[in-house]
């Protein structure tokens, strides 16, 4: 049987070694090599989020030092209110006394509903308000009047007023471009501003006389306004009244004059006056 010698088992177990070392030493500068870029990386992350923290605390000090500054610095404190109106008529210095008390308040939180509360509070003749920002000190206020509609002559009190479509009593002299209506059974002077009229009431009016010139052969020489009977009389050919009543709808009361004009000889006698405020019927008096 043929064996080994010694000598030479000892050197393949030698070689075995170095084979064996000359592996594990390229595993072990893989390690190194991949633990050193993970700190690398590691340490770029770290980098990355530390200027990042730098750069949203510089944000927030930025921003901190605007707050500050916007709220107790008078820089956009109210200084200047500028008017733009429509109307000549508009009186500006009983505006600005109106609004003296938002004076030096913080342009940040000035809102312009509060602002429009109160002029339409204070003057419900304005048809509309926009408030218009100038930075820092400065509001532009454009202010639209609704329009005038009808002189306004009290009979009881024999002073008169203008009215606009909105039914509100204007700061205005009469115009005598303006069609008239003199108003019974108001005792007391009508005030400028006083809501004396609703827009529905108003527009009632301009219908039946648009009506009454435009449906019928009848002229329209004056519109007479019972104030407290809430009734409409329109004055045509030899003073005949024609009774509305302002609580119904007025086209309907005034139709029945088309409906019964043969029968009651419209076109050809005189009457005292024609009541149309019961519906459905029609009365007369002739004179």
């Amino acid at each position: 049987m043929f064996r080994h010698s010694p000598s030479r088992r000892l050197r393949r177990e030698l070689l075995l070694e170095q084979n064996q070392s000359s592996r594990k030493k390229p595993k072990k500068l893989r390690n190194k090599a991949l633990n050193f870029l993970a700190r690398f990386f590691f340490l770029r992350q770290l980098g990355k989020l530390f200027r990042a923290s730098i750069l949203v605390s510089m944000i927030f000090v930025v921003m901190a030092f605007f707050v500050f500054f916007a709220v107790f610095s008078p820089y956009f404190h109210l200084k200047k209110i500028s008017i733009v109106r429509d109307n000549p008529n508009l009186d500006v210095q009983q505006i600005e006394r109106s609004l003296e008390g938002i004076y030096g308040q913080n342009l940040l939180f000035l809102s312009d509903s509060v602002i429009r509360e109160k002029l339409f509070a204070d003057f419900p003749e304005f048809r509309s308000v926009e408030v218009v920002e100038n930075w820092p000190s400065e509001i532009e206020l454009r202010i639209v009047v609704s329009p005038p509609r009808f002189n306004l002559l009290n009979t009881e009190t024999a002073n008169f007023s203008v009215v606009s479509e909105d039914g509100v009593v204007l700061q205005e002299e009469p115009n005598e471009d303006l069609p008239t209506i003199k108003v019974f059974q108001y005792e007391k002077p009508i005030q400028v501003r006083q809501k004396f009229l609703t827009k529905r009431e108003l527009d009632k009016i301009i219908t039946a006389e648009l009506f009454l010139k435009e449906e019928t052969d009848l002229p329209l020489h004056a519109t007479h306004l019972l104030y407290v009977a809430h009734e409409l009389h329109l004055i045509s050919r030899q003073e005949m009244e024609i009774w509305i009543d302002l609580s119904l709808p007025v086209e309907d009361q005034l139709r029945k004059l088309l409906f019964s004009r043969d029968q009651i000889g419209l076109s050809s006698r005189n009457f005292e006056h024609i009541d149309l405020r019961i519906p459905k019927q029609i009365f007369w008096k002739w004179k």
